[in-house]
């Protein structure tokens, strides 16, 4: 039985004390044997009568857990260099990318989403929800590409796949279909992206009772603008209510809820506690759309971050994971599916610099929380060894250079992957 330890790892208190609260780092050995957290104890207290044939000095470096993107578009990744967004509005990303689906064959999809998931492996990610679109001839394509993806990575990232649609289109005749094939795909819940509408109460109750009687939750795009008057959150959280709804509800952006008026925000943020919805912050997509005004070449310095109300509903006690969302596509030009990038912005941008632990959990704990992953909630025994390690010893050091590179640990060794050349993409755009 291989035996190794990690020395002298200074590891966010919340990720082996179940306490969201603690701000300071604590240092810790491990004993991994055959992959396998076995023995945990703060540094200097592991008796040397386990014994081990190897070591991992951290020297003071902080180490988390694998991280877990739970807000992804793999669909959607890397077409930028074929389908870019020169205005880069939200409705321009919506008409190119549709333009551009007539490329998504399998083969390419597969390519570009395999090219994705590499990038995640090379940063230390090991769970990924992705979201598939759902409405066309291509939705049976775009889900059996995605699951022999999910696949072809079982035991390396885990990955989730959920449908989105609109959610008015579960209440059309075909309707049905926007369950059966997501679900013949082992979707692990049902999206869509609700709209504002006289018929938005119906739509839900429809959504709600198709979920339910599938025996999955949802998870959806909400109020991804600055319009004060999108309050979709908060009718979703009144349907849960009303339909008393017994499965996990996430949604995510949920940026209009920033600029509206405190009372009402603050309403909305009751009724999302008291209906269990969980929330995902998009910080860097949503910073790169949110506020946009045509013309491009107006030169308008924007207003607000794009975010949604991460603080306060920290403070009320609403679970916030933030993710990733879209790579190198007309919603976002950029990212690479490095959850520490998102945790290192959104620090900045939302002010996080009190609640370090929390912003830690939000691409570890608490998304595999929303994602329903035992194994990726904390570290503890029995739980797969797999880490991300920083030379870094705190929270200063490492958020002042947020571009050194970390090591790998999968199963206690070191991996450091590659990540993969941009030129493999070169073919698809030939």
């Amino acid at each position: 039985m291989a035996k190794t330890l990690i020395r002298d790892a200074r590891i966010p208190g919340q990720l082996v004390i179940q306490d969201y609260q603690i701000n300071g780092l604590i240092s810790f050995d491990l004993l991994i044997e055959d992959g396998l957290v076995s023995s945990i104890a703060q540094t200097g207290e592991q008796p040397n009568t386990l014994g081990w044939e190897s070591e991992i000095d951290c020297r003071g470096g902080m180490l988390f857990p694998a991280w877990v993107d739970s807000h992804v578009h793999l669909d959607k990744s890397h077409t930028w260099n074929r389908a870019p967004n020169p205005n880069h509005t939200f409705q321009d990303a919506l008409e190119t990318l549709g333009a551009d689906k007539a490329n998504w064959t399998e083969e390419e999809m597969y390519a570009r989403a395999d090219f994705t998931m590499r990038c995640a492996w090379a940063h230390g990610v090991g769970a990924i929800r992705t979201h598939v679109d759902t409405w066309g001839a291509e939705s049976e394509i775009s889900f059996a590409t995605l699951s022999r993806l999910r696949e072809a990575w079982k035991g390396k990232i885990e990955l989730q796949l959920v449908s989105l649609c609109g959610v008015d289109q579960y209440s059309e005749p075909n309707g049905q279909e926007f369950v059966d094939i997501p679900l013949k795909y082992g979707a692990t819940c049902l999206g869509g992206m609700p709209l504002i509408n006289p018929e938005l109460d119906k739509q839900l109750d429809r959504l709600l009772a198709m979920a339910s009687e599938a025996g999955v939750g949802i998870d959806l795009h909400v109020d991804e603008s600055g319009d004060p008057g999108a309050a979709c959150l908060k009718a979703v959280a009144e349907a849960v209510l009303r339909n008393q709804f017994e499965y996990p509800v996430t949604c995510g952006h949920c940026c209009s809820l920033a600029v509206q008026p405190w009372e009402e925000a603050q309403r909305t943020l009751e009724l999302v506690k008291q209906a269990g919805i969980r929330i995902i912050t998009l910080p860097l997509c949503n910073l790169y759309l949110q506020d946009r005004r045509l013309p491009a070449e107006s030169r308008h310095t924007p207003h607000w971050r794009g975010i949604t109300l991460v603080q306060e509903m920290l403070a009320m006690g609403i679970p916030v994971a933030a993710a990733s969302d879209n790579v190198r596509d007309a919603f976002y030009a950029y990212g690479d599916l490095n959850p520490f990038e998102v945790m290192v912005q959104l620090i900045r941008i939302g002010h996080l610099d009190t609640q370090y632990s929390n912003a830690a959990a939000m691409v570890g704990l608490a998304a595999a929380d929303i994602m329903g992953l035992e194994k990726h909630r904390r570290i503890k025994t029995g739980t797969q060894a797999d880490f991300v390690l920083f030379q870094a010893r705190d929270w200063s050091e490492l958020l002042s250079r947020p571009s050194q590179k970390p090591q790998i640990i999968r199963g206690g060794h070191i991996s450091n992957p590659e990540l993969p050349d941009y030129r493999e993409l070169d073919s698809l755009f030939s």
